[in-house]
């Protein structure tokens, strides 16, 4: 039973929920039915419904097993420590993967010194076609005063966060973050220079993305503070524009 639950990804983490201390508990009566307790990572876990279905077909697929049922539990804290560890490391300082000197990852910067040329379009394009090609994709939306990038990608949901550590929403195939995911409606944000700068820092560090093949970068219009702070977040050979 265990192998067919290791065939189960978590849909945020994209890893065997075995391997992430997920399951609870499992139980085969004299029947056959089993009963499978999971836990999730925060109580209000948006994926619970798409989880539950994960386990109970991959369940249901073992030859021999009669009705299954799930029951869903939360992780307490130490487990949620225990987990940001696993994914991110021991450290205490959140660091940027794609800044250090063994990453796989290409970033590529979106740019224009003109605003309504088509940035976003074309990173969000781009973005779904590397993902149709089963490359993994995210989309940081750096455009932090005109963010379109979950309008364009078409969902509206929501980070989840475990600990410190933000799990970014998925729309076809593509993981994204954006201010948008924060803000209510379409308000405008209104920040100057040093909280743009630490926005940028925790979309990079704070992030959860995974093994990225390629991340891009949808910047605003222009050679400004936005610009100044990816070039000092993220240096060297692999940001592009």
């Amino acid at each position: 039973m265990r192998g067919a639950l290791a065939k189960v990804d978590d849909p945020e983490i994209r890893k065997p929920i075995t391997e992430l201390g997920m399951v609870k508990s499992v139980a085969i009566n004299a029947d056959s039915n089993v009963h499978i307790e999971i836990y999730l990572t925060t109580a209000g876990c948006p994926l619970r419904t798409e989880i539950i279905q994960r386990v109970t077909k991959a369940v249901a697929d073992v030859p021999g097993v009669g009705a299954v049922s799930v029951d869903l539990d939360v992780m307490n804290d130490e487990q949620r420590t225990n987990l940001r560890k696993q994914l991110r490391g021991d450290s205490a300082d959140p660091v940027i993967p794609f800044a250090q000197p063994g990453s796989l990852t290409r970033v590529y910067a979106v740019a224009s010194g003109k605003g309504g040329v088509g940035k976003s379009s074309v990173t969000v394009n781009l973005a779904a076609a590397m993902a149709a090609r089963g490359l993994s994709v995210g989309i940081l939306d750096a455009d932090i005063y005109g963010h379109s990038i979950p309008r364009m990608l078409g969902t509206d949901a929501r980070p989840t966060q475990v600990e410190k550590m933000i799990m970014p929403p998925q729309a076809h195939g593509v993981k994204m973050i954006s201010i948008a995911q924060f803000t209510k409606g379409n308000t405008p944000v209104v920040w100057r220079g040093p909280m743009l700068h630490r926005a940028l820092q925790q979309f990079l560090a704070d992030v959860f993305w995974g093994d990225l093949d390629v991340l891009l970068l949808d910047l605003p219009p222009g050679t400004g503070d936005i610009a100044i702070s990816i070039a000092q977040l993220i240096p060297g050979p692999r940001s592009s524009s």
